[in-house]
């Protein structure tokens, strides 16, 4: 649990896209780039300059950013994403704490998060996108669309219009 960035298991992803369904709710997929570098590690690391540096060659650099490769950037960064969404007003399920939940009156917004992919099931998914985006969290939010292929499995419509999740792919 300390070094591993939790997911959202298929089950919990299949609940939220039900809710999402029943609810009106539209459904977006995005992933978040460089999203370790979004966090910061709490191991000591550091490394010598080389020349490819220039005037910095042969000093010492300490990285303070969680790097990929690193035994504990998943956590760091699920701790940054846990923070951004509290902030949000969200809060994690009972069942399943990759799962976040947020009361805005009339329904529920959702947020399933596998290590940096994120599924919203929301009436307003441009807000949270354009929240993320900006001040103070600038994340780099990629590939934000309904989703079509998430998570190892396709996204589709059936011939009665009803939202399906398989493995046609």
């Amino acid at each position: 649990d300390s070094v591993y960035s939790g997911v959202v298991s298929l089950r919990s992803l299949c609940l939220i896209c039900f809710l999402a369904e029943l609810n009106e709710l539209e459904i977006m997929s995005t992933d978040i780039g460089n999203a370790y570098l979004e966090a910061y590690t709490k191991e000591k690391v550091y490394c010598v300059a080389g020349p490819e540096f220039g005037d910095l060659a042969g000093h010492t650099l300490i990285i303070v950013k969680a790097l990929y490769g690193l035994r504990t950037s998943g956590a760091r960064f699920h701790e940054c994403l846990a923070d951004t969404l509290r902030d949000l007003g969200f809060c994690p399920s009972y069942a399943d704490p990759d799962v976040w939940m947020r009361d805005n009156g009339s329904t529920w917004d959702y947020v399933c998060v596998y290590v940096d992919d994120l599924l919203v099931a929301m009436k307003d998914l441009m807000w949270l996108m354009d929240i993320l985006r900006g001040d103070p969290w600038n994340y780099k939010l990629k590939g934000v669309c309904e989703p079509k292929y998430h998570l190892g499995g396709d996204f589709f419509h059936d011939k009665d219009g009803m939202l399906c999740y398989g493995a046609q792919t």
